[in-house]
């Protein structure tokens, strides 16, 4: 049962079938070419001792008639004319039929006479010698006789000593075999033959016999395949149709999950951007109890931006994710000099005024002459205000300076706004980036300031907004203290 557990965590897919099915005929083709040299090798010595065997039978056979009719007709046919050439005639047919046949070459009678060998090739020969006068000229200049001499000449003695049937085998398939040539109860020479048995038929039929269990056997192997593609297929659509529920009820889920997600992040921003505009309608009814005849210009200019500051914050609780057109065109002409002045008069120096305990104090270095940006300047609002005030919030235990610095980069075309403190720097795992490259710091819910709930907006949003203007947002850590962030603003 572990077995089977395990097994069940892999999912077999038709191309591991495939790659199984190709390993499987490599090692059949493999085997099958092992196999068939070793077959061909046992059929090679199996031939070879069959060929030597029926060379030896057909030789042996062949002079043992050959003494017959010899010895036929020494007894029989003596004198007499007619039996003469009837002798004659069944010696050369016995030869002549011998090496019509397809595998027998050669037939000759080698006789050793006196000092030398007598090759007889004819009946007329055969007939001379041992019926006749005695005298027989002898064929050893025939071409082909050569080889038969030598052949009896290094075996002679062995021959004559053993009296047994002698063959070797030439070229390959054609064998030299010597039988003891006996007469008179001596052995007075050999019958010499040169045979190349035919076992082509018997080997094709073998062949033929090992091709045909062959394809068989690989024909088994594609149809187990075959079935096991079957059986997988059905079962893979079944699974298929699981996956694709299992898939449907998941991404339904899913949406579910962001759809919840949205609107929890959206309260959340809602809780935070209410926030904000809490503050500064304080200041709008701070303003108009303090209302008088000399500061009516004052108040009038202050009081616009903050009511135009609370309708871009009611805007956004409208939508989650608005238009590119109300935060970037071009009938903004927005000066960021203009926008981080009014920030810092006009909302932290009214909540941090010198002279308080762990005073706040911020100094403005601002380039002169710079371009104008086509951004809503209450987007440029949302993106400065909660960066100064992560900067005093994450040093609420000491009096700091903070400074708002921008400046014209002209080679690159960018304005770069830069808020910076002298207090004690981020964390070091708020400065780590994941695998998107985004900074700790700027994730959602990640906040600087320990036991508040509802934090970690400020800084989120803040890089939300400046995606959206085109902007990159950026933190670190000054290397003589202190935390800065880094604005960079393309211009058009």
């Amino acid at each position: 049962m572990r077995i089977f557990r395990r097994l069940e965590a892999y999912h077999i897919e038709i191309q591991h079938i495939m790659v199984l099915f190709i390993i499987v005929m490599i090692f059949q083709m493999v085997l099958s070419f092992i196999n068939n040299q070793s077959t061909n090798q046992l059929f090679r010595q199996s031939m070879n001792y069959y060929r030597r065997d029926s060379a030896e039978r057909i030789a042996d056979l062949t002079t043992t008639a050959l003494e017959l009719l010899i010895e036929h007709g020494r007894t029989q046919l003596h004198g007499d004319p007619q039996g003469r050439d009837a002798a004659i005639q069944s010696f050369d047919k016995l030869l002549s039929q011998q090496t019509l046949q397809r595998n027998i070459n050669e037939v000759y009678l080698l006789i050793a006479h006196e000092d030398t060998v007598l090759v007889i090739s004819e009946g007329r020969q055969i007939y001379d010698l041992y019926v006749g006068s005695g005298l027989v000229q002898s064929s050893s200049d025939l071409p082909s006789v050569t080889s038969a001499l030598r052949y009896f000449k290094e075996n002679e003695k062995a021959l004559i000593q053993d009296e047994q049937i002698m063959s070797s085998l030439k070229l390959d398939n054609t064998f030299h075999v010597l039988v003891p040539f006996y007469y008179r109860g001596e052995v007075t020479g050999a019958a010499f033959m040169r045979i190349t048995p035919d076992v082509s038929g018997l080997l094709s039929v073998l062949k033929s016999a090992y091709n045909q269990s062959g394809v068989l056997f690989t024909g088994l192997i594609l149809m187990g395949f075959m079935a096991m593609f079957f059986i997988y297929s059905y079962t893979a659509r079944e699974r298929d149709l699981v996956q694709q529920q299992l898939f449907n009820q998941h991404s339904k889920q899913l949406r579910e999950q962001v759809e919840h997600q949205k609107e929890s992040l959206f309260t959340k921003r809602i809780y935070h951007t209410h926030h904000k505009a809490e503050k500064v309608m304080g200041f709008i009814k701070e303003d108009l109890r303090s209302l008088s005849e000399p500061n009516l210009d004052d108040t009038r200019y202050r009081v616009t931006k903050y009511a135009n500051y609370v309708s871009r914050v009611i805007y956004d609780m409208k939508s989650y994710d608005p238009p590119v057109h109300v935060i970037r065109n071009p009938l903004f002409q927005t000066s960021i000099n203009d926008v981080i002045k009014f920030i810092v008069e006009n909302i932290f120096q009214r909540v941090y005024r010198k002279g308080e305990e762990k005073a706040v104090s911020i100094k403005l270095d601002l380039a002169e002459n710079l371009p104008v940006l086509q951004v809503n300047e209450y987007v440029i609002w949302e993106i400065i205000e909660p960066l100064i005030q992560n900067a005093i919030d994450h040093n609420s235990d000491r009096a700091i300076i903070l400074q708002v610095r921008t400046r014209l980069n002209s080679e690159s075309n960018d304005l770069l706004i830069e808020i910076s403190d002298d207090g004690k720097g981020f964390a070091e795992n708020l400065l780590e980036q994941d695998d998107e490259g985004v900074k700790a710091l700027f994730k959602e819910s990640v906040s600087t300031k320990e036991g508040v709930q509802n934090s970690g907006y400020g800084c989120y949003l803040a890089r939300e907004i400046s995606r959206r203007c085109g902007w990159k947002l950026d933190a670190r850590n000054k290397a003589e203290g202190g935390a800065c962030f880094t604005i960079q603003a393309t211009l058009g």
